[in-house]
């Protein structure tokens, strides 16, 4: 009930008791009262100790027994540095002369009947269908000349290398010999090979090869028959005009120096890739890809477009293994086209290809890239230092690996921890009894590892004072002392991983250390990974999973102090138009503590603002204990007068204990408290 309520009801209760006893008909009587009754009523716990570090918490053990805990990180140890991945494969380039041209075949045919219509009243002597004895006809063909077009392959080739393959088939009635023939081009009447068959059977075919590296051919071909000579015929032959020379010409191997041609899709290059990653001494066989990119960079002044089928079948999603396919557009001004694949979440398997000769590896990745020039259909110029360029880019960051996460040291420190522990709670002259100082490690590694303290030293930054712990519990010297820190388990990693960590604590006997009041401590430290070498066990890390090591400081109340604060704020509601004057505040004060006390009651406004402090530095007695134990509390009384409440929204009673005797711990537990009751003597008049 507020205070407002309170009075009225009071007011009420006198109005009542004095209307019914002193009832008049004429007139209404009035009396001025004097009232006192409780105003804010509240009870401090050590829960309300004034605590501002956020690094601080209050515990109690099974007696009851309070203790300050001081919790803070020093380092979140990770090696995840170990199996980063930043990689560039050298590049690579697909010149124009390791392209493949097709083998082209162009073919033409003299007929029987075009050799007997030079013969004067050929077609007489020698009827179609008819059968006859043809005499040796020296010179039969000579100069004669027909075109052999290309243009379906190509508009002109000067090449580096090539054969020509020149063949004639004797599909005549008789032989032939003295066959002497010439390939010329048109355009400039150079020749490009010649030809001699001495004798050429009825039926049978002759073939000659040529080299081209070093000549040009255009589309349109010459070939001139220089001579041909026709052997008598064994008799009577059957005469079928049908019949003839065929000429047979074949471009096969061609390596090309400048060409416009159509050139035809084909795949360009098949490059099947290990590639190993340097990742120390470190042997990974399995990454879990926490961010991972791959960029291919390509370079193409091939005028004809480009295409890749990029395959990367150990790295895989879902068992999905990754592949893409790709154009390649032709650059114009020397840019390059990056293609860039994500591959967050992926797995990457790191033993090798499926199935290598000699088993598997590690720190490898397989890939397949395959390079093709897709035709235009149009006629392209293109010569052989044009190219197709491209190299790899690895950009992998894991969120897991497995395999031997090999050796490696990380120091850590110097690093200062600051903490106002002893700001606010305690101060002055200060001894602490069975306080604890422990350094825990939470090993989420599949690794072994050691830690060894260069420094661990409490600083008074005030006074210049430090202090440095000597043994650890089990009588070690601390300061370089190798701790062992034993592997995690892994127990599943999907959907999220599962693991058993391991705990190593080292505990230190730390009175004189937080004795001085330190406001800093100062370690540095060195952890060693797989300090004895490979384990026979596979090792593992997930990197939201790393070595936790922190500092515990455990302080019991067991304490000698001077200037231990606990606060509590109450809220109070007066209404300023009630006819009341305050004459006299009383406060009343219960002790379960067993340390004598200042007492401070402070006035606040809506705005926290101070108005007013009563009782300032009250010194109150402690509670009555007997073993260290309280087993009654102190009751003191205070009063103030004339005492303005207006505008006053807030109160806060403020109690700093000060210990009376500095040779005595003092024990503070759960269940102490110290209560407060504030009450007012206010006078009215009831009419």
């Amino acid at each position: 009930m507020n205070m407002k309520n309170k009075i009225s009801f009071l007011l009420l209760f006198v109005c009542f008791i004095i209307t019914s006893a002193c009832k008049h008909e004429l007139e209404t009587p009035s009396w001025d009262v004097d009232i006192i009754t409780p105003l804010v009523t509240t009870q401090i716990t050590i829960d309300k100790i004034n605590i501002e570090d956020s690094l601080l918490e209050i515990q109690s053990n099974d007696s009851g027994l309070v203790s300050l805990v001081f919790n803070d990180n020093l380092s979140d140890i990770n090696f995840d540095s170990l199996i980063n991945i930043d990689t560039q494969v050298p590049g690579k380039t697909e010149r124009l002369e390791s392209i493949n041209f097709p083998t082209i075949n162009i073919s033409d045919t003299i007929t029987l009947g075009d050799l007997i219509s030079t013969i004067p009243l050929g077609s007489i002597l020698f009827p179609n269908g008819g059968t006859a004895s043809i005499p040796f006809l020296p010179n039969a063909i000579n100069s004669d000349t027909f075109n052999i077009n290309a243009s379906e392959y190509f508009e002109t080739m000067t090449l580096i290398d090539g054969i020509l393959i020149f063949e004639i088939k004797n599909k005549l009635p008789t032989d032939i010999s003295n066959v002497d023939c010439s390939l010329i081009n048109s355009t400039n009447q150079n020749i490009i090979a010649s030809f001699n068959f001495p004798l050429i059977l009825s039926g049978s075919s002759q073939i000659d090869t040529v080299q081209l590296s070093g000549l040009t051919i255009d589309k349109d071909i010459e070939a001139v028959i220089n001579n041909v000579d026709v052997n008598a015929s064994n008799g009577n032959v059957s005469i079928n005009y049908s019949d003839g020379l065929i000429s047979k010409i074949k471009l096969k191997n061609l390596k090309i120096e400048e060409a416009t041609a159509y050139f035809p899709k084909q795949e360009l290059s098949q490059n099947l890739t290990e590639t190993s990653f340097n990742l120390g001494d470190a042997q990974i066989t399995e990454i879990g890809i926490k961010t991972g990119l791959v960029n291919i960079h390509f370079v193409s002044t091939i005028q004809d477009t480009g295409r890749i089928i990029y395959n990367i079948p150990s790295l895989s999603k879902n068992g999905i293994p990754f592949s893409t396919e790709k154009i390649i557009p032709t650059t114009i001004n020397g840019e390059s086209t990056i293609y860039q694949f994500n591959f967050e979440d992926y797995v990457l398997d790191l033993k090798g290809k499926s199935g290598r000769i000699g088993g598997d590896t590690v720190n490898t990745i397989y890939s397949e890239l395959y390079t093709y020039i897709d035709s235009t259909g149009e006629l392209v110029t293109l010569n052989k230092e044009d190219s197709f360029y491209y190299h790899t880019e690895f950009i992998f960051t894991p969120k897991y690996a497995l395999g031997y996460l090999g050796t490696d040291t990380i120091s850590i420190g110097p690093e200062i921890i600051e903490s106002n522990i002893f700001n606010n709670v305690i101060s002055g002259e200060l001894d602490l009894d069975k306080t604890k100082l422990s350094i825990e490690i939470d090993n989420y590694f599949g690794a072994d590892a050691a830690l060894i303290f260069n420094n661990l030293e409490s600083i008074n930054s005030n006074t210049g004072e430090s202090s440095t712990p000597i043994l650890d519990q089990n009588g070690n010297n601390f300061i370089g002392h190798n701790y062992e820190i034993n592997r995690a388990i892994l127990n599943s990693i999907n959907p999220e991983p599962n693991i058993s960590a391991t705990n190593t604590s080292i505990v230190l006997d730390s009175d004189d250390m937080l004795n001085i009041l330190p406001d800093k401590i100062n370690t540095s430290f060195d952890v060693y990974l797989n300090p004895n070498g490979p384990s026979s066990i596979q090792d593992f890390l997930f990197t939201d999973y790393p070595i936790d090591a922190s500092i515990q400081l455990k302080i019991p109340l067991n304490l000698i102090a001077n200037n231990l604060q606990l606060l509590d704020t109450a809220e109070i509601d007066i209404d300023e138009n009630e006819n009341i004057e305050i004459e006299k505040i009383f406060l009343t004060i219960e002790n379960g503590f067993p340390i004598n006390c200042n007492v401070n009651i402070i006035f606040l406004d809506n705005n926290q603002n101070v108005i007013d402090t009563l009782f300032k530095n009250q010194q109150i007695i402690s509670g009555v204990s007997v073993d260290n134990l309280v087993i009654e509390k102190s009751i003191s009384l205070l009063e103030s007068e004339n005492v303005n409440l207006d505008n006053v929204s807030r109160i806060v009673f403020d109690a700093i204990f000060l210990t009376e005797d500095i040779n005595k711990h003092v024990s503070i537990y759960n269940d102490y408290s110290i209560d407060f009751i504030l009450s007012t003597k206010f006078s009215t008049r009831v009419n």
